[in-house]
């Protein structure tokens, strides 16, 4: 039992875009074994990249947060907020697991309504988003597809979360992602300086705000400079 404090680097592994909130290495807590995968929709507004961020992060008044490890946005960002258990999957159970030290959580920003359709870039990223958790890290063994769930199937009758994903397909799709070896970091050349510099400008994203809609602009921007820097290193290199 520990902390995924692997799941940033694994999800940029995976072809990802990862924004860390501030505070996300020590939330949660530490008694946390994942086995399995569950994946969610957070039924918030319907405007904005990521608008029930502050919610997932700090909780409800009826389950104290965090609501997930990932919060999922619109565009395809996966912004970590957690590295301990999260209070998402509730009473239920999928093949055998059960509780929350044994489940990832991911929260996909939707309405819930079916009639609101998914962002092909939202799609993409959820698929990778669960490909990382599945290969596993320091601490926890890779993780089959057949433990991928819908908070659906953990708790049928109870939770209708994912609206609208078709499951079979979607594990297919995650399998097929496994099958491959995920994508080459940019910097494992880099030296520990160069890789200081870089993250410098990951944690400016990530502890620019609380509301990750509120940031889209500064965080492309920062983005594209941690690009450059990389190009500019791996030249020099």
């Amino acid at each position: 039992m520990g902390r995924v404090l692997w799941l940033p680097d694994a999800l940029r592994d995976e072809g990802v875009t990862v924004v860390e909130h501030p505070g996300w290495q020590t939330r949660g807590n530490a008694t946390f074994a994942p086995r399995g995968v569950v994946c969610h929709h957070t039924g918030g507004p319907a405007h904005g990249d990521a608008p029930s961020l502050g919610t997932c992060v700090a909780g409800r008044s009826d389950v104290p947060g965090p609501l997930c490890h990932v919060v999922l946005a619109r565009s395809g960002r996966a912004i970590v907020i957690a590295s301990g258990r999260a209070n998402h999957a509730g009473k239920g159970g999928w093949r055998g697991l059960v509780g929350n030290t044994a489940v990832f959580g991911i929260e996909a920003e939707h309405t819930g309504n079916p009639r609101d359709p998914w962002p092909a870039a939202q799609i993409d990223a959820y698929h990778r988003v669960v490909a990382a958790m599945c290969r596993g890290g320091a601490g926890v063994a890779p993780i089959p597809t057949s433990m991928i769930c819908a908070h659906r199937e953990w708790a049928p009758g109870r939770k209708p979360d994912p609206v609208g994903i078709d499951m079979n397909a979607f594990r297919s799709t995650v399998a097929d992602l496994l099958s491959h070896p995920p994508t080459t970091t940019e910097d494992d050349d880099m030296t520990p300086e160069d890789r200081q510099l870089l993250q410098s400008a990951r944690d400016e994203a990530a502890a620019a705000g609380l509301r990750a809609q509120e940031l889209e602009g500064k965080v492309d921007r920062l983005l594209a400079w941690a690009t450059r820097v990389e190009a500019r290193l791996g030249k020099a290199g």
